[in-house]
């Protein structure tokens, strides 16, 4: 054998223990239980009272409540405007927790469910324009047992758009969502914060947030709620109480990450090829 395929045979024998040591050695968590909590953290009004404080009720501006206090005594309702059936508002439910578990690579479980109560206000109201909807989820290994993860925090903005019933001008709904009645227009200003990641020992976790209903929108209808075309969000019929049911999976796959002595002796083999180059070019 000569010396070059030495250097070769010892480089494969590196790579050979380094793919050895980035196997995984840590269990697969394949069971969770969890905990998702949820309240409005801000909110603003829009026009005509725009300088509506939040809980301004003379003014019909948004109000907050909590009869169900989410994260930190936040509020899990928003409402504004009025109307013949009352005024319109938006719930989310405060506390989501396990049963039933949740399987790593398996189906999704319910989380948090979004309730838009869409009712018919007059044109004088204050309405919601703005919230941010915060979120925390705690994940506790079930199988194999181990300490709770968590709670991760996550943020949602959400732009609203409250359309005219009548059309615009006293025309056609906004393209994209129904019929006259219009329906509002909801908008998800960051849709990447519907899924991450996270390491644990030797697997990396992904959780994923879905909802039927969730998806892009019209370029109209993004537009109308001030954001480009190719925006994300759903859309609420008048007249009636309009549901988001989100749901969230988890899935894993091995993370593969060399030791440091292993790295050592591919760094040599590597040397070695590279030394055994130059000279056989010399």
């Amino acid at each position: 054998m000569s010396k070059f395929s030495k250097i070769l045979s010892g480089t494969a024998v590196a790579l050979t223990l380094m793919a050895g040591a980035t196997q995984a050695s840590a269990a697969l968590i394949t069971e969770w239980g969890y905990v998702v909590q949820s309240g409005f953290s801000s909110f603003a009004p829009a026009a005509p009272n725009q300088n509506a404080a939040p809980n301004d009720t003379t003014n019909n501006g948004v109000v907050g409540s909590a009869p169900n206090a989410g994260i930190g005594g936040l509020p899990t309702v928003l409402s504004w405007g009025q109307g013949s059936g009352g005024p319109s508002s938006l719930f989310v439910t405060p506390t989501v927790s396990n049963p039933p578990n949740l399987f790593t690579n398996g189906a999704g479980v319910a989380g948090a469910m979004l309730t838009h109560a869409n009712n018919t206000i007059s044109g004088a109201s204050t309405t919601l324009q703005s919230a941010v909807l915060s979120t925390t989820l705690l994940l506790t290994p079930i199988n194999p047992a181990g300490p709770a993860i968590g709670p991760v925090p996550t943020i949602f903005s959400i732009l609203f758009n409250e359309t005219a019933n009548a059309g615009i001008g006293g025309g056609q709904c906004t393209p994209g969502t129904g019929g006259t009645p219009c329906a509002d227009i909801f908008v998800l200003q960051d849709p990447g914060v519907l899924s991450f990641d996270f390491v644990l020992d030797d697997f990396m976790y992904t959780v994923t947030l879905t909802a039927a209903g969730l998806g892009p929108l019209s370029d109209e209808a993004c537009a109308a709620a001030g954001e480009a075309a190719g925006c994300v969000g759903f859309i609420t019929e008048e007249g009636l109480n309009n549901e988001l049911q989100t749901s969230f999976s988890i899935t894993a796959q091995p993370v593969t990450v060399a030791e440091p002595g292993t790295l050592a002796l591919l760094g040599l083999g590597l040397f070695g090829l590279g030394l055994a180059r130059r000279r056989k070019a010399a």
